[in-house]
């Protein structure tokens, strides 16, 4: 096979990857909506809409797994180079990161009556929530833009940087407001309000963590 042939199979290989990782995204970011929704519930004590959208963002988060099966198998097929194929590889690993912390969260979540946990800690887990989901949607728009527009997909990466800046300043208030709600709840109401802000937080870092990647993908096109 002639490198020209070689050539045009890898980059058309690398377009259906990078498809494939935007409906990945796309999912991950309805993900990040159900996990939203769900805090909403929280926040307002509905216990069955907690329920809900906690069924609901498994469901999500395992069509979105699906997807990352196939953008592995399909670069597994060693049609792209090395470098680039690592990078894809990658981004693909560190969107599911960002699915499967806020699966967890939304789990930890359902595993309490929302009163049992008090309106600081909820509403302080809702502001967190809200900032995954703005974070997903840059990264996104991010993706759309490593075709068009290089100077904006590094733009959209830095703001996803900030936000996660901001959850980290969150999480520190959050985590003040948990030690003192731990001194007057239960043991197991204490571990789930740490668990719930641990694992937004950790979805926040893994956008950032997506962001380098875009990053490093832009500086190589």
């Amino acid at each position: 096979m002639g490198a020209l042939t070689w050539s045009w199979i890898g980059r058309r290989v690398e377009l259906e990857v990078m498809e494939k990782s935007l409906k990945h995204l796309e999912l991950t970011r309805s993900v990040a909506k159900a996990c939203l929704e769900l805090f909403q519930s929280l926040a307002r004590c509905d216990a069955e809409g907690v329920r809900r959208s906690n069924t609901r963002v498994h469901e999500v988060e395992g069509r979105a797994d699906e997807i990352k099966r196939e953008v592995i198998k399909e670069l597994g097929k060693g049609y792209i180079h090395p470098v680039t194929r690592e990078e894809l590889i990658r981004l693909a690993l560190a969107v599911d990161d960002i699915a499967a912390f806020l699966k967890g969260a939304s789990r930890r979540a359902s595993l309490i009556e929302p009163r049992e946990i008090e309106d600081e800690v909820r509403n302080y887990a809702l502001r967190m929530a809200e900032k995954v989901l703005k974070a997903v949607e840059l990264l996104e728009e991010s993706v759309k833009a490593l075709n068009k527009d290089l100077k904006k997909a590094l733009e959209l990466a830095d703001a996803v940087e900030r936000i996660e800046e901001e959850v980290d300043d969150i999480r520190i208030e959050a985590l003040g407001e948990v030690l003192r709600f731990c001194n007057k709840s239960t043991p197991s109401a204490c571990i789930v309000a740490k668990e719930i802000i641990d694992s937004l937080e950790n979805a926040t870092d893994r956008c950032e963590d997506t962001a380098d990647v875009i990053r490093s993908i832009a500086v190589m096109r």
